[in-house]
């Protein structure tokens, strides 16, 4: 999944969970479902258009993720000040692939980070519960263009829940 989607999650997790009397339980809940909403979502991506290559003589593609990249950009300035917290730790696994693409850039080896630690664990844990241990049953769509209409819907859902917590949820208060 792309960071879009991944931040409307955290900003969502950041909002259920911004306790005033209780902050230090709700940041705990907010690191914890950020990164289990992070490890659900990635397990989910499968079924989603999304190439492991740099592909920019595709428009498609570029189109795509130069939209992905304006999204990020502005959902950061859109909602850093009040969830930065459910932003920071929803994508906190995605250190693995900025440390191993440094590595691939600037040609140096750190030992022992040259796999995903992160995500490995992450989907070790998704892989022993029940429902989400059936994702190897998702159709593979990474190379499937309309495959992002899926992606697509899934931020649009994020929104809708979003802009109805902000309506409906006001005045209750933890």
């Amino acid at each position: 999944m792309q960071a879009p989607t991944h931040i409307l999650s955290g900003v969502i997790i950041n909002r259920i969970f911004k306790w005033r009397n209780y902050k230090l339980v709700g940041l705990f809940l907010t690191f914890f479902f950020c990164l289990f909403v992070h490890a659900v979502f990635d397990k989910l991506s499968v079924a989603v258009y999304g190439t492991n290559d740099l592909e920019f003589n595709d428009p498609f593609w570029l189109i795509y993720h130069l939209a992905m990249w304006l999204g990020t950009i502005v959902l950061f300035y859109l909602f850093w000040r009040e969830y930065k917290w459910g932003i920071i730790f929803s994508l906190l696994p995605e250190i693995d692939w900025l440390v191993i693409g440094v590595q691939h850039l600037f040609h140096f080896t750190i030992s022992f980070y040259s796999v995903p630690w992160i995500h490995f664990a992450m989907n070790y844990v998704i892989d022993q519960i029940p429902p989400f241990n059936y994702a190897y049953l998702l159709p593979d769509n990474r190379l499937n263009p309309w495959a992002c209409l899926w992606e697509l819907l899934l931020i649009a859902v994020l929104v809708i829940i979003f802009r109805a917590m902000v309506r409906y949820r006001k005045n209750i208060h933890f």
